[in-house]
């Protein structure tokens, strides 16, 4: 549950840097931000993995919390560290 849970915020991430990139500057753009959550996620989480995978068994902490499911809680922290930093940083300014 907790893992479709986290896909689902990817999917979401996905469409934002999507419409993001196409109001900011053109379709091309909004294919290459897919392509770039796309890349940092499948990345992040193969990394992830082997991290949690070397310091935690097998089976986690329980039924809802096996190490893949720990793995995709890092990785999400750690994107959303990445993605917030970025997209906070590129704010429009406010017009008065």
């Amino acid at each position: 549950m907790i893992a479709s849970f986290i896909f689902y915020l990817h999917i979401v991430a996905a469409a934002y840097a999507f419409a993001r990139g196409y109001v900011d500057h053109k379709l091309a753009d909004a294919f290459m931000s897919v392509a770039f959550v796309g890349i940092i996620f499948s990345v992040g989480w193969t990394m992830a993995g082997f991290i949690v995978h070397f310091f935690f068994p097998e089976k986690g902490f329980g039924l809802w919390l096996d190490a893949d499911t720990i793995s995709l809680i890092l990785v999400t922290l750690f994107e959303s560290v990445l993605y917030g930093g970025y997209f906070w940083s590129h704010r429009r300014p406010q017009t008065v």
